[in-house]
């Protein structure tokens, strides 16, 4: 039920109007594979629970408490990536977990992440 919940989510947020009109949009100068692991490395410090991670399609399940939320990673070109966080049930505010988050990769920003395959 999540991965359809997922697809469906996907799907209909992909637009690139979407994107461009949408405060819960935020860009970063950085490669798509860098603000990947720069969120799981945010949402691990902030103790969000992972729930799932699809590093090809460029997403992120995640939860706090009761609420889940949807973390989309869209390359905009080799060194600029933009972040979408979409709650993916109704049952609460986005706009602290958004700011909580978008505040702490800013912070990783500088920090250099290696993964563990490389």
């Amino acid at each position: 039920m999540k991965k359809i919940l997922i697809l469906f989510l996907a799907l209909f947020l992909i637009s690139p109007t979407a994107i461009s009109k949408n405060a819960n949009t935020k860009n970063f100068s950085r490669s798509a594979d860098e603000i990947l692991m720069n969120a799981v490395v945010s949402l691990a410090e902030l103790n969000y629970n992972l729930l799932e991670i699809q590093s090809e399609s460029g997403y992120i399940l995640f939860s706090k408490g009761e609420d889940e939320y949807l973390l989309m990673i869209f390359e905009n070109g080799s060194n600029s990536s933009s972040v979408k966080i979409e709650k993916a049930n109704n049952s609460s505010s986005l706009s602290e977990v958004q700011t909580n988050l978008y505040l702490k990769m800013e912070e990783n920003l500088d920090t250099s992440f290696v993964r563990a395959d490389e």
